[in-house]
C-alpha cells in the first residue's frame, strides 16, 4: 500500500511539474517558422531577386565577397531586386535579415557557361 501511494504521489508531482513547463515553451515551438529565402537567378550578370517565405515589411540584405567585405547593403521593402552589375565576377554570399531571423545563400556573378559561346 505504501509503494502504491508513493507511486501515485510521484506521478502527480511529475505531471504537475510537466504541466508547468510545457505551456511556456510549446506555443513557441508551434509559432516558430523557419526563415528562408531564394536568390533568382543564382548565376547572373545584372540583377538578383530575393524571394522570402515569410512576408515581412522589410528585409536587410548584405552582399559579401570572398574576402568578407560587404559590397552591397540595402534595406528592401516591396521591390526586392538588387543591381549587382557593378560587382566583379566571382562567388558572393547574400545574408538576409528579417526581424530576428537571418539566412545565408550564395550566387555567382558572371556569364553562364552554357550560354557563353
Amino acid at each position: 500500500m505504501k509503494k502504491i501511494l508513493l507511486s501515485v504521489l510521484l506521478l502527480i508531482s511529475v505531471s504537475l511539474a510537466y504541466s508547468n513547463i510545457v505551456p511556456k515553451y510549446y506555443p513557441l515551438m508551434i509559432a516558430n517558422e523557419v526563415f528562408s529565402f531564394e536568390i533568382k537567378p543564382s548565376i547572373t550578370s545584372e540583377f538578383i531577386k530575393i524571394e522570402t517565405n515569410v512576408q515581412t515589411q522589410s528585409i536587410l540584405v548584405k552582399v559579401i565577397d570572398k574576402a568578407g567585405f560587404i559590397r552591397i547593403e540595402r534595406k528592401l521593402h516591396l521591390d526586392r531586386d538588387i543591381d549587382v552589375s557593378s560587382l566583379r565576377k566571382g562567388h558572393y554570399l547574400v545574408k538576409v535579415y528579417s526581424e530576428n531571423n537571418m539566412a545565408i545563400k550564395r550566387f555567382y556573378k558572371g556569364q553562364d557557361a552554357v550560354n557563353n559561346k
